[in-house]
């Protein structure tokens, strides 16, 4: 028997009535098989809801078999808010998408409560999501470069390459770029500690272009872009 706990990311149905839970925990992602979850009498009909967070006893190698469970943490007031609700699963498809990937993953689950309690507690929670997805380009291994041109090392008045993943001064600028405004609040997302802190609202005219700003990073240096992210767009408009 082994214990787990984590977020779930993402599930899946097995044959008729069970179902398979992809735990994002300390070590990593888990598959859990759930036996029965999906039938009225079941004890863990709650238990498998993405975003909830979970405690497991598990038997098996392969594929783990759930044995008991409880629920720690229930994101399902957050079902109410569709924005938000979209939001975190748009996040924690990031999450499941780079889940195999070789980082820090203890650091990076304790991370994703901290945001999550936010989501839930806070109208402002947006640059909430934004830090995350800033922040994880460090564990992937593609962290721009924010702080000095990339030519001349310059450090004021600088503007953002997405292609190049750094800055650039204003006698060097390429022909596409992120301006200073941008450049500037992505920096402080990149750099804030949650621990020390709340975090600071973003005026809502440069959400649109932060957003666009860490899509197109993932997009180019990761070929990624979420598929919640299509939802997304209809939701708020960007």
């Amino acid at each position: 028997m082994e214990e787990y706990q984590g977020i779930i990311l993402k599930k899946i149905s097995y044959k008729e009535s069970s179902e398979i839970i992809y735990l994002y925990t300390q070590e990593g992602l888990v598959s859990v098989l759930v036996h029965g979850s999906m039938t009225m009498k079941s004890p863990y009909l709650n238990l498998t809801k993405v975003l909830n967070v979970v405690k497991v006893i598990v038997s098996g190698k392969n594929l783990k078999v759930l044995r008991d469970g409880e629920v720690l943490i229930n994101y399902s007031q957050l079902y109410e808010s569709l924005e938000k609700y979209t939001y975190l699963i748009h996040m924690v498809e990031l999450v499941y998408s780079f889940s195999t990937h070789e980082h820090n993953h203890d650091k990076l689950y304790s991370f994703i409560l901290k945001v999550m309690k936010e989501v839930k507690d806070n109208e402002n929670y947006i640059p909430y999501i934004n830090m995350l997805e800033v922040k994880f380009l460090y564990l992937l291994g593609v962290n721009p470069n924010l702080t000095s041109c990339l030519i001349c090392d310059a450090k004021d008045n600088l503007v953002f390459s997405v292609k190049d993943g750094g800055c650039y001064c204003i006698n060097h600028m390429p022909d596409e770029y992120y301006p200073n405004n941008v450049l500037l609040i992505v920096r402080k997302l990149y750099y804030h500690d949650i621990n020390k802190q709340p975090l600071f609202e973003i005026s809502i005219n440069l959400l649109p272009k932060i957003r666009n700003l860490i899509d197109e990073y993932y997009e180019y240096h990761l070929n990624y872009y979420s598929k919640t992210r299509k939802m997304l767009k209809g939701l708020i408009g960007y």
